[in-house]
């Protein structure tokens, strides 16, 4: 079971910025640098959300925005969604 939404290969793009929207298009998570260790998402609201951090998102479909530039600095997007169950 993932305690975090992995990226793979992240770590190879430093620059980034990962936003994570519920179904509603509520924005719960937002973070510059984001490297799957001590900047990931663990499934706890950092956004606008009236949840008790200590009770996490419910489960669900989310969907994410990764942001990032390559090597030469060229912007680049992916987006996708996640189900997150407890």
């Amino acid at each position: 079971m993932n305690e975090r939404f992995y990226i793979q290969g992240i770590e190879c793009y430093p620059d980034n910025t990962v936003q994570i929207y519920n179904r509603w298009g509520v924005l719960v998570f937002e973070r510059d640098h984001y490297n799957n260790t001590d900047v990931a998402f663990r499934g706890i609201s950092e956004g606008r959300v009236t949840i008790k951090e200590s009770n996490g998102l419910p489960e669900g479909t989310y969907y994410y925005i990764i942001k990032y530039k390559d090597h030469q600095s060229n912007p680049h997007q992916e987006a996708g969604y996640l189900y997150l169950t407890k």
